[in-house]
């Protein structure tokens, strides 16, 4: 054994003892452990964080790295674990105008995945081996300052090549990536194809939280519900029973509109989200920062000066107390005829409540009470939207 391996091996027996005293200190609360070890780098960090994000709180939160050589060591609550919907490990180098993320990449099958967010596994220690590949450069990447503005900075991606026996959650995590139902992609013409690949890669991983979440996030991607059902009828029971697991099966069982109380954006009366439920109702959420929302509204005018005898509109606008005044001057501005009410003052329970993932989202509901969402960007169910509607005259 050489003297490089010998001080390896001993840096690393070294870091699981560290590790034994801080899992053997958290009597109440568990405390997961990363430990990376990046081999011999081209990369002189000087500081590591690991940043995780979670269930309605897109705002990462950092811990610390602990460094001895290339090895690094991070611990953070088991308890953000269920929520979360991925890790990335960054050096904070004190510059405003600079990004630099640790990233990782994966060869299978002669594909090859990479990623800077993903997921690990929640073990009392997850242990990954990578070696340093490469480094990719980005300019003018959008970035929201500490002061909430947006600047445009310089971000370096450092990436590091994982060997085979790495843990399955971290695989499946990159694997994810070369699907369209993690970017957001998927067309027409490639829908059942990428359908099919996602229902084999859930075959692979059935405990994946990485799959069951983007299942979660994604699912308006999805033609309908029976397409999700297929992909969640993939997992293991433990999965199915997770957090994200829990909500996919919500989804998939609540089928009947629940009304709820918000204040009219001009007034600031209390009133219902549907007032006359004998009429189909096309409930629209948006918000004034949603680029797409503001594109949409030609659309949504032309479907209002068709149909409102028969249809009621309905805005429920996601923006929060800093920017629901934006939304007040939006809804001026385009002089919209249809209702409008603001969900500010319970956010993050009516995004829960609708399964709002994203914005502009649509739900139509029909008389009966039976929702369904719907996109009228695309011509196909615009022209379902119309067909039943004009119908019920």
């Amino acid at each position: 054994m050489s003297e490089s391996e010998m001080k390896k091996k001993v840096l690393f027996v070294y870091f699981l003892s560290c590790i034994f005293l801080v899992l053997l200190s958290c009597k109440e609360d568990k405390t997961n452990v990363i430990l990376l070890d990046l081999g011999t780098s081209n990369c002189d960090y000087g500081e590591l964080v690991l940043g995780i994000r979670y269930h309605q709180n897109p705002n990462p939160v950092y811990f610390n790295g602990i460094t001895e050589g290339d090895f690094w060591t991070f611990c953070y609550p088991d308890t953000l674990y269920d929520k979360s919907f991925d890790f990335s490990i960054q050096e904070t180098t004190h510059i405003d105008t600079l990004l630099r993320y640790v990233g990782f990449k994966y060869i299978c099958n002669k594909d090859t995945f990479w990623a800077i967010s993903l997921s690990i596994a929640n073990k009392d220690t997850t242990v990954i081996n990578a070696t340093y590949l490469q480094t990719d450069t980005f300019q003018n990447v959008l970035k929201i300052d500490k002061n909430g503005n947006m600047i445009f900075v310089t971000q370096l991606n450092d990436l590091y090549l994982l060997t085979s026996d790495q843990d399955k959650e971290l695989l499946s995590a990159l694997e994810v990536t070369k699907s369209g139902f993690f970017w957001y992609d998927v067309d027409s013409s490639k829908y059942d194809t990428e359908l099919d690949e996602y229902m084999d890669l859930v075959r692979k991983y059935p405990n994946s939280h990485s799959l069951i979440e983007k299942l979660y996030s994604r699912s308006y991607i999805f033609k309908s519900k029976n397409d999700i059902q297929k992909v969640f009828d993939c997992f293991s029971v433990e999965n199915k029973n997770s957090f994200y697991g829990k909500r996919v099966n919500q989804y998939l069982t609540d089928n009947y509109f629940k009304n709820s109380i918000l204040k009219s954006w001009d007034t600031g009366e209390n009133e219902a989200i549907i007032i006359d439920s004998a009429k189909h109702n096309l409930i629209i959420f948006s918000a004034s920062w949603c680029i797409p929302c503001i594109e949409k509204i030609p659309v949504l005018k032309n479907i209002y000066e068709d149909l409102s005898d028969n249809l009621d509109m309905v805005y429920v606008s996601i923006d929060h107390s800093k920017t629901v005044e934006e939304w007040r001057q939006l809804m001026r501005k385009e002089n919209i005829p249809w209702r409008s009410v603001l969900a500010e003052d319970d956010v993050d329970g009516i995004i829960e409540k609708y399964h709002v993932w994203g914005v502009p989202y649509c739900l139509f509901v029909h008389p009966d009470g039976l929702m369904e969402p719907i996109d009228v960007r695309n011509t196909p169910e615009l022209n379902y939207l119309y067909k039943t509607v004009q119908e019920e005259k």
